[in-house]
């Protein structure tokens, strides 16, 4: 699967479909922002190299995402990202420990992988220029390090209008975390975007979440967890998680309708297998 600057097929009201023109220009833009913020800041960010581009890499595999999350049916979203502007690469070599399925074999001759983690960062991006249906909200942490080129690029091309001020970046497991919402409609679903666990050793169970977003949502808001990396048994403890595979087959099915070099689910099974364990729900 690779970035096709084609129109593409957005999931806007159930099954219903229309096309969204951006193709080079967002992605281009974005670029040029990444290139001139870290120069301006004198940072390193690899996020580009001989064989991918992981700006690309997030235009290609953001939306898909996002039609996964919108044909769940949600009318208000809150997106709660992690992102550290410590971390200079967006790249996985697939011989390192983070990369943990196998390599799509159209990308069998590559040794790099866009992080995947950093590419979901960009769903919120997608989701506002893309324009889906209903609201939507993205946390912004209180922590420069937090923010960094990511946030800067959510002012930059405005989703930072979305932006809701927190207690600092919130982590799984971790206590006393409060969101300033209370103006704000009650979410259906929290959409959690690489977000890691705030102490892997001890892990956490489904009902501390729950009652940390608990105010801020409806009384039967789901909780969406996108995330790449190892299954932790420690994760999502005493939770009873919801069958999402279908919804991860509907954009599947949506990308193959306009992209001819997309043979969908059983052509590209390895990127299947990796975008659904990316997905759990609660």
């Amino acid at each position: 699967m690779f970035y096709n600057p084609k129109n593409q097929s957005v999931l806007l009201d159930g099954e219903v479909s229309t096309i969204y023109t951006y193709g080079d220009l967002l992605a281009s833009e974005v670029q040029s922002f990444l290139n001139l913020s870290t120069l301006h800041k004198g940072k390193y960010l690899r996020y580009k190299n001989h064989e991918i581009n992981v700006v690309k890499e997030a235009f290609s595999r953001a939306p898909m995402m996002c039609n996964a999350i919108k044909s769940r049916g949600y009318t208000n979203v809150l997106f709660v990202g992690h992102y550290n502007d410590y971390q200079t690469h967006w790249m996985l070599d697939k011989f390192s420990g983070r990369m943990v399925d196998l390599m799509p074999e159209e990308r069998s001759d590559m040794q790099t992988f866009p992080d995947l983690n950093i590419v979901s960062q960009f769903v919120p991006l997608l989701w506002s220029a893309m324009k889906y249906e209903g609201d939507f909200a993205v946390v912004r942490p209180t922590e420069d390090k937090y923010q960094g080129v990511m946030h800067g690029m959510y002012d930059t091309f405005d989703v930072s209008s979305n932006a809701l001020s927190c207690s600092g970046q919130y982590k799984h497991g971790m206590s006393g975390w409060t969101l300033d919402a209370e103006k704000e409609e009650k979410f259906d679903a929290v959409v959690f975007l690489g977000v890691p666990m705030s102490d892997p050793e001890v892990g956490f169970e489904e009902d501390q979440v729950r009652e940390t977003f608990a105010p801020y949502c409806t009384p039967d808001f789901e909780m969406v967890d996108v995330y790449y990396g190892a299954d932790y048994s420690s994760k999502w403890q005493n939770g009873e998680s919801k069958d999402f595979t279908p919804h991860v087959e509907t954009a599947f099915t949506l990308r193959a309708s306009w992209d001819e070099n997309f043979g969908g689910k059983y052509d590209c099974p390895e990127e299947f297998y990796t975008m659904d364990r990316m997905f759990t729900v609660y």
